[in-house]
């Protein structure tokens, strides 16, 4: 009877284990590098109008040329990093409701629209890529385990493993869109896709 109760209480305690879950913090998360982008655009466009209406046809076409690069850097970069950090951010609300199989697929559809992103880029954006690319496979396979884990004690310590990758994640995806500029300082986007 005692054995009985204390193999009982075993259970309850081992239920009542903690799990982890990742709230973002209260870091800057705003989308002012997408109206630099759309400025840096604007300002480009704004004087090739207005060499063109000089009559200095080489400085309007370069003024368009640094237009059609901006762009390729808002379509290329901005936008999807932008997604991502959606992606993992709803990744990580869905982990914490226990919802593992849709975190893995949004982890998923963020690593699908990061390869995009790698394709179009210059080295230096492959290799800030590659690292989160990198993070997120990580991330998965963890998750995975958590998913097949057989005791509550063993679920909750990998769901704080879980819960801590997805904070550095979530600080790594956000600051690759925010400081934007310096990711993106001397990199290019070529208009085909790269061959890998």
């Amino acid at each position: 009877m005692i054995l009985g109760m204390m193999v009982l209480l075993g259970a309850c305690h081992e239920d009542a284990v903690e799990r982890g879950s990742w709230v973002p913090a209260l870091e800057q998360t705003g989308f002012e590098y997408l109206r630099d982008s759309g400025g840096r655009i604007q300002a480009a466009l704004q004087a090739g109008q207005k060499e063109l209406a000089a009559g200095n046809a080489v400085e309007a076409l370069a003024s368009l040329a640094d237009a059609e690069n901006a762009t390729r850097i808002l379509l290329y970069y901005d936008v999807p990093i932008t997604e991502v950090r959606q992606l993992i951010y709803d990744a990580g609300r869905m982990h914490a409701l226990q919802r593992q199989q849709e975190a893995l697929n949004l982890l998923d559809r963020s690593a699908k629209v990061l390869l995009e992103v790698e394709q179009h880029g210059s080295n230096s954006v492959q290799q800030a890529i590659q690292e989160l690319r990198t993070m997120i496979s990580d991330l998965q396979m963890l998750l995975a385990e958590e998913t097949q884990a057989m005791t509550a004690r063993s679920k909750a310590s990998l769901s704080k493993m879980v819960s801590a990758k997805f904070e550095v994640l979530g600080h790594k995806v956000n600051l690759l869109a925010l400081k934007s500029d310096m990711v993106l300082s001397g990199a290019d986007f070529g208009l085909e896709t790269k061959v890998q």
